[in-house]
This record gives structure tokens, sequence and C-alpha cells, in this order.
């Protein structure tokens, strides 16, 4: 009675459960390739479809993909990338098939999802997703929103990584959402501070043509948009500013979307500006802060600012360009002309082989008054100012013509023969200028 009991149990455990003694598919154990015949099948079906693919004979191949596919799904990403490839290659063979291209649009969605399921890469796989979608799929509302959400999770996944048509196509999405009321003012400036921060970073990183290329089509789609105004910005962001001053993220987004859309010239970019400064005191942000002090006319802030500028910039050239321009407000106007002359000194020292301090110097000099008690000493001043235009076209060949005109402007007033003979001088004497300018020059005559 045992023995038979025992026979019956081992007939009915081999009716049921037979399968993973002699075979067991990928798809059903979660092994890469399945178990016993099944594992031999499987292996085999992705050989067939390979060769197939690889000739790009995707119609042989698709009956072996399929079988890949469905039995043993985890057994290379490549199923998925070659099914897309193939089932792309069909779509486009059947232009004019309305229906038989969204049959395999439905079948290459479908792929993607499988893809994330069985390898991951959710956030890299939608943006690929929502691209191929939105390829076919663009003009009707239901779709486009469809679409919006898998690059907005995409977005959210991959945040720095994004890939840069994701982040184009987002704002293109966002762009016929707005169009058709769908979203307001607030969502697509919302959106734009979101991908600018991303475009912000990859160009920190790597400021590439791709990139810069990216930040531009990013810039006209928002300036397309019509959504973004500077008195909608300022309403949305003033409050928020006002409410909490210390608010780094309402600080930084106020900052790009203003710049962006070019509203530079209001107080609440200006405010911002020295808020975002406070924060993330920079060499490049000072020195923006110092040109919009003198859009103001504030020149003493601006020349705080360039000072600030210069304690952070650690690039000689750049230091230079600062003390060049911090020193034209000095002279012009704050009337300091010696404190001026300084900082023109200094930026001689930055960069060597700029002339433009030297060109500084001579407008210095020729705004100079008061430094002679006679009519000499009052013309002598033209001689040094020519003298630092020959030195900045010498060092600086480019600057020729705009030195090559202030030398036959300026040497008309150079002082005649009778006034340099009745002072005791002839011409090629070595004259002394006075006074805080304490410099040698030749005697010329006109």
């Amino acid at each position: 009675m045992k023995k038979r009991i025992s026979t019956i149990f081992l007939a009915v455990f081999f009716t049921f459960f037979g399968f993973h003694v002699f075979g067991q598919k990928g798809v059903e154990d979660g092994s890469k390739y399945g178990h016993g015949e099944d594992s031999i099948r499987c292996i085999k079906n992705l050989s067939l479809y390979d060769q197939y693919y690889r000739q790009k004979n995707f119609e042989d191949a698709l009956p072996y993909w399929r079988i890949v596919y469905n039995e043993c799904p985890k057994a290379t990403k490549n199923i998925y990338i070659h099914g897309i490839n193939m089932y792309k290659n069909l779509m486009n063979r059947s232009a004019g098939n309305e229906v038989l291209i969204y049959s395999y649009l439905d079948t290459i969605m479908i792929i993607y999802d499988q893809r994330i399921k069985y390898f991951g890469q959710e956030g890299y796989v939608l943006g690929r997703k929502a691209r191929d979608f939105l390829l076919v799929k663009k003009d009707n509302l239901d779709d486009i929103r469809q679409g919006y959400e898998s690059l907005s999770k995409c977005i959210q996944l991959q945040k720095n990584k994004t890939e840069n048509f994701v982040l184009v196509l987002f704002m293109t999405s966002t762009e016929q959402l707005f169009k058709e009321e769908e979203f307001t003012n607030e969502d697509v400036i919302q959106n734009y501070a979101l991908v600018s921060e991303i475009i912000e970073y990859k160009l920190s990183r790597q400021d590439t043509e791709d990139n810069q290329g990216l930040k531009k089509h990013v810039d006209a789609i928002f300036a397309r948009s019509g959504a973004a105004t500077c008195d909608g910005l300022i309403s949305l962001f003033e409050p928020r500013f006002k409410k909490d001053p210390n608010d780094l993220e309402v600080i930084k987004k106020s900052f790009l979307l203003l710049r962006d859309a070019k509203c530079t010239e209001t107080d609440f970019y200006y405010q911002i500006c020295k808020a975002f400064f406070k924060h993330e005191p920079k060499a490049e942000l000072a020195y923006h802060l110092a040109l919009l002090s003198k859009d103001r006319n504030d020149f003493n802030q601006a020349a705080l600012f360039y000072k600030q500028a210069l304690e952070l910039q650690t690039d000689a050239k750049e230091q230079a360009r600062y003390y060049i321009e911090l020193g034209d407000i000095t002279y012009r106007e704050l009337g300091n002309n010696s404190l001026a002359r300084n900082y023109a000194r200094k930026a001689i020292k930055a960069d060597p082989e700029s002339g433009h301090p030297y060109m500084l110097i001579g407008n210095i000099y020729i705004a100079s008054k008061g430094c002679g008690n006679d009519e000499l000493a009052e013309k002598a001043i033209y001689w040094l100012a020519v003298d630092y235009y020959v030195k900045a076209k010498t060092i600086q060949p480019d600057l020729s013509k705009i030195a090559n005109k202030n030398i036959a402007s300026y040497s008309q007033h150079f002082p005649d023969n009778e006034t340099v003979f009745f002072h005791g001088y002839k011409e090629g004497d070595v004259y002394q200028m006075g006074c805080w300018i304490n410099e040698k020059t030749k005697v010329r005559v006109r």
C-alpha cells in the first residue's frame, strides 16, 4: 500500500514540477537564460536573432528575437536596444499607414517598459521613451501631456545627468501646454528655472559647443513662449524674496530668470544680484554688480564692487581689465586722477602685454589740470599723454588706430618754438613734470 502511495505521489510531483528538472525559462525563474532545455533554447534563439540583426535582416531576426524577449528577458540589454531599432525600422517602412505606425509605436513603448523592469535605469530610459513617443504623437494634447509626464519624471530622476535632448523636449512640451492653456505663466517659468539650473551645472563642468547650443535653444523656446515678462517675473519672485531674503533657491532662480529675460535694468534684479553675491561671493558676480552700479550712475558703489572683484579674481588678465575699468571711472566720474593712474599701473603689472593701461594713463593726463604754473607746464601734459599713446600702440598694435588718432589730435596742443625758447628749453630737451604726475618727457614743438 505504501509503495502504491509513493508511486502516485511521484507521478503527481513530476506532472506538476517536472519542468524544474528538465527546463525552466528565464522569465519564470528570474535567471539570465533559464535552466535546462529552456536555457539552450534561449541561447540558440539569441544567437540566431543576433546574426540576422547584424546583417540588418530584421524580418528574419524578429521571430527569434520575440522568443528571447518573451522567454529570457534578462539575457542582455541588447534585446531592448535591438528590438526598438527593428520596430522603428518597421515604422519607417510603414509611412502613410497610421494604424500600423501606431501599432509599432505601442510595441516600442512596451519594450521600453520591459527594459526598465529588468534592467532599471528608469530615468534614462524614460527620456528616450518620451522622445520616441513625441516624435510620432506630437499633435494631440493628451499625447503631449503624456510625453511631458515621462520627461518630467526623467528629469526628476536624472537631475544634472539629464540628456540635452530631454531638456529641449521638456521645454517644447511645456511651451505647447502653455499655448493650450494647460499651464500658467508660473508653470513655464518654474520649468525654465529647473532646466536652466541643470544647464548652468553642465556648462560649469563642460563649456562645450553642444552645451552652449543647448542653452541658446532652451532660451529661445522660453522667449518664444511669451510666458516671461519682466513684470511677470518680478511679481512672481519679489514677494517670495521679501518674505525670506535669505532663501538661496529663490535668489538663484530670480537671478537666472531675470538675467536671461534681459530684465537687468530693474531695481529688483539689482537687489537679487547683491543678495546672491552675499551668499556666493565670486569675482564674476562682483564685476557684474560693478557694471550694474555704473549703469545706475552710482560710481562710488561701482568702485567698491570692482575692488571686491579684484580681491576674488585670480586670473591676471581679468584683474588687468578690472583695474582699467576701475581707473576709468576713478578719473572720469570720481575725479581722482592720481588714484586712477595707480590702478592703471597695477593693470600694467597684471598684464604687461596689454596696451590699454597706457591708453588710460594718456587719457588721465589729458584730463589733468593745474599741474603747472606757467604756459609751458600747461602744454607739457600733452607731451606725456602722447608718450603713453605711443607706448600703447607699440605694445598692442591693434590699438594703433585709436592711438594715432589721439596722437594727431593732441600733438596740435604742443607749444610753439617761441614758448619753448622763452622758458629756456629747446626741442629734444628733457622736461620734468611736477606735482603728483612727477614724470619726465621730451620737449617737442608743433
